[in-house]
């Protein structure tokens, strides 16, 4: 197992900045900011269930803002959907360098992950954008994976932790260029709160008994979101150059969007279904609010809301090794809003992260 906390450089200035911008920004005011992305260099971007949702909504956004100039790595399980999207993309006639691509990969296994984090490095020499944006919540099926990780975390969290760690050297790589270098986590961020602690007594859902399917799922759920903060939090503080985003999309209209309680509680899934249809915002104006987050804000931890605003963001000037305090909702002595977890939460969760995926 790597040892993910060796000593480092002495503690970094500290910042807890709130940019100057309207809060909740609009639509036309999302697309304005978006349209202005402009990079002087090909982009390359790495688009993490990019075949369907917000993912897809983001791959198009994306490929229309650059006019389609940018080497567009789409991962999937959906050959048929990653196709028609790719066909979709705008082909910059006469320019060189820019390429729409597609890789299977079935998330829920790291090694899967790792396999195909290898053919992205055999690929291209660094990375710009790194978007994943897979999820999963069914609250029926609360399985075990072949890997031993349980099914919600390995597709909410622990294949974002192996897709980071691996491709890492391609983010630096773009930083030292001076280029973007950019990571984004759509999950579930600013939900964190001193109440709501990270039981580090159940790392990984699997030490608790595992009954009732709906509280199994809710426990992963829920944990997820705080794991994520954790683990870029982690990030963050190792890489000071490169910006690590946790953004919260909202409830998105998507084809495949929809609770599934399962059993007796089906009617009552079939009337939040009906409920949700009415309040969900379209996947392409999500993906608008999403890119807003990602194309601003050049390094350090950013938690944003469904509008892509800012709830709380933390950079650093230096590599932080982070200490044993245990006070939830505080980075590095400096108190974050919506932020899941304390200094010695991340230490946990990452040595946890580390030991689990390493192993496959």
């Amino acid at each position: 197992m790597n040892r993910p906390f060796e000593p480092l450089r002495s503690p970094a200035k500290k910042s807890n900045k709130t940019p100057s911008r309207l809060k909740m920004p609009t639509l036309a005011i999302v697309k304005k900011s978006n349209a202005s992305f402009d990079p002087s260099y090909t982009p390359v971007a790495v688009f993490v269930g990019g075949t369907s949702g917000v993912g897809q909504g983001m791959v198009e956004a994306f490929a229309r803002y650059v006019q389609g100039r940018a080497h567009i790595i789409v991962l999937g399980r959906n050959e048929h959907a990653a196709a028609d999207i790719l066909a979709r993309l705008p082909r910059p006639d006469g320019a060189d360098g820019w390429t729409h691509e597609f890789i299977p990969c079935d998330v829920s296994l790291m090694a899967n992950v790792r396999a195909v984090c290898a053919q992205i490095s055999a690929k291209v020499k660094r990375i710009n954008f790194l978007v994943m944006t897979t999820g999963y919540s069914s609250m029926v099926n609360i399985g075990i994976t072949s890997e031993g990780l349980d099914l919600h975390l390995a597709l909410r969290y622990y294949q974002r932790y192996v897709f980071i760690q691996e491709l890492l050297p391609l983010l630096q790589a773009a930083h030292v260029l001076s280029e973007d270098a950019k990571v984004m986590c759509v999950l579930g961020a600013g939900r964190g709160s001193p109440k709501r602690p990270i039981d580090l007594h159940n790392l990984g859902n699997t030490v608790k008994p595992r009954v009732g399917n709906f509280k199994v799922a809710m426990r992963s759920m829920i944990a997820s979101s705080g794991y994520t903060d954790a683990m870029l939090a982690y990030f963050a503080a190792q890489n000071p150059g490169i910006a690590f985003t946790h953004i919260h999309p909202g409830i998105v209209r998507t084809p495949t969007m929809g609770a599934d309680f399962g059993g007796l509680l089906t009617p009552v899934s079939w009337l939040i279904n009906l409920i949700l249809r009415f309040i969900a915002v379209p996947q392409e104006e999500c993906a608008e609010h999403m890119l807003y987050g990602l194309f601003n804000g050049d390094r350090g931890l950013f938690l944003r809301d469904r509008y892509g605003d800012v709830v709380s963001s933390l950079e650093f000037d230096a590599p932080v090794e982070l200490d044993e305090n245990d006070e939830t909702s505080v980075l590095n002595g400096i108190p974050m809003n919506g932020y899941g977890a304390s200094d010695m939460g991340v230490r946990r969760i990452i040595e946890h992260s580390e030991a689990v995926t390493r192993s496959h």
